[in-house]
């Protein structure tokens, strides 16, 4: 795979397929079945780290109805989708798409009168969501999730904002689907606000965008960012809209599928129907919920001839749906501006939007206590806290994305008894599979916190035994030497 970095300035999901498929790192599959089929040769490809995936002549769907998969499983295609050069990876790719925010400069979204979304639509009585090939991803899920690389689009009622969210969405019906906005994200605040003058929330959601698009969606963003702007930035241009005919929300122009229409205020929570289980980022199964994920009642549907699905499904890890933890990022730049120094690399091994669960913190130790006053750091940042559970700090020699590198620093630097705290009751994310079922409140959820200290001693350092393993010179004259 040698993509050549140059996706990011494409505009929309059907220029990266063909650059993709031109270089060799798409394969295009037919006959598939949305039922589980689609899901498990999505599981398997993933485990192997291969060529993103092109359903079409999916069963019971005429020819042209397809789903794309697998997008951004490998370094070199989340690096191209990144903009960054697609050799990158482990945390040089990582401090790469760090140091590029550094230049962030956001482009303002360019209203267009028409675009390809328009070819075709539907309103009323016509509307189907049973037209398009829905996966049903995993083995249990409870129904069909035509959206889990969607852009559900909405704006504040007070400022006006406009916020993209990626949210799992599962068909309930011709014209009904659930939008899993959870309380505290962006667009759940704005639907919060509709419902509170006891007005419908307006909402639009595209299932087939161009890859900066999703990104921008993943991303935390700072007050007054939309992320338009990060999805124009990201591909080199600024991101062609169009209002969208019912509400006036800004739609991408070359969007393969865009619905519209209205989440009501919840008159009556028995009325909403159940929602999953659905197999989530941890690896395991979300709860099935009734009366607790709204309802959007769709009005109309627009879409490009021949359109594609982006399905970016949640897969046990390290089977994750980007190759890459993006929150792990934000939290090497939190601990950069909490003072802690030496920060040679961060790293989260199960992750979702945040570092995850799993984190790793490499540093350069210069004085007592460093190690554990990073480990302390990074449970308490904001983008360590939340879906938090295991920190660990290692030494500047220890690649912090190499999984068997961080249980050799902790096999044999680590003395428990002075190596190991733990926290407790610190704020986290309700996706946690651990948390106990008495435990789960509507008022939050919290989990405790092992901070790892993975590090030589510093006070007896100088003493600690020598690596066995040749130097980085030696290694590379004896590669030139005999051409290894």
């Amino acid at each position: 795979m040698t993509v050549t970095g140059k996706s990011n300035r494409q505009s929309d999901l059907r220029a990266f397929i063909a650059e993709l498929r031109e270089l060799g790192d798409l394969r295009e599959i037919s006959g598939a079945d949305w039922n589980l089929e689609i899901g498990a040769i999505t599981e398997l490809l993933g485990e192997e780290e291969g060529p993103a995936l092109l359903f079409d002549g999916i069963r019971g769907y005429p020819k042209g109805f397809r789903v794309v998969s697998n997008v951004f499983r490998t370094h070199a295609r989340a690096a191209a989708s990144l903009g960054l050069p697609p050799d990158l990876s482990g945390v040089a790719l990582l401090n790469a798409w760090r140091q590029r925010l550094r230049d962030l400069a956001p482009m303002a979204p360019v209203v267009v009168k028409d675009g390809p979304v328009f070819e075709n639509r539907a309103a009323g009585d016509t509307v189907d969501l049973g037209l398009f090939p829905a996966p049903v991803w995993h083995e249990h899920d409870g129904g069909r999730y035509l959206g889990t690389g969607s852009a559900v689009i909405t704006r504040d009622p007070d400022s006006g904002r406009i916020n993209i969210g990626t949210y799992r969405c599962m068909v309930q019906g011709q014209d009904r689907i659930s939008v899993k906005m959870n309380k505290g994200k962006h667009g759940r605040l704005a639907m919060d606000r509709y419902h509170a003058r006891g007005e419908p929330c307006p909402v639009a959601i595209s299932f087939g965008h161009a890859t900066s698009v999703f990104l921008a969606a993943q991303l935390p963003l700072a007050p007054g960012v939309e992320e338009y702007g990060i999805a124009g930035w990201l591909q080199g241009s600024a991101v062609q809209v169009v209002e969208s005919p019912l509400h006036g929300l800004p739609i991408p122009a070359s969007a393969e599928i865009v619905i519209e229409g209205e989440v009501p205020p919840p008159l009556d929570r028995a009325a909403l129907p159940k929602e999953g289980p659905f197999g989530e980022w941890p690896g395991y199964f979300a709860d099935t919920t009734t009366g607790e994920v709204p309802l959007m009642h769709v009005k109309a549907v627009y879409w490009r001839n021949d359109p594609i699905i982006l399905g970016v499904p949640p897969l046990k890890p390290p089977n994750n749906y980007i190759s890459v933890p993006l929150g792990a990022a934000q939290l090497w730049d939190q601990l950069e501006a909490a003072g802690i120094p030496g920060i040679m690399g961060v790293w989260g091994h199960v992750y979702g939007g945040q570092s995850g669960p799993f984190t790793v913190v490499s540093i350069r130790q210069s004085y007592m206590g460093h190690a554990k006053q990073t480990a302390l750091a990074a449970a308490s940042a904001r983008a360590g806290a939340y879906g938090g559970k295991f920190v660990v700090v290692v030494d500047d020699d220890v690649e912090a994305s190499d999984i068997d590198d961080v249980i050799w620093a902790l096999a044999t630097r680590c003395n428990p008894r002075e190596g190991v705290d733990i926290v407790k009751g610190v704020w986290t994310s309700p996706a946690d599979p651990a948390i106990a079922p008495e435990d789960r409140s509507p008022e939050g959820y919290t989990m405790d916190r092992v901070l790892i200290d993975a590090c030589r001693p510093y006070r007896w350092r100088d003493q600690f035994p020598a690596v066995n393993v040749f130097s980085d010179a030696f290694r590379d004259k004896v590669r030139d030497k005999f051409g290894l």
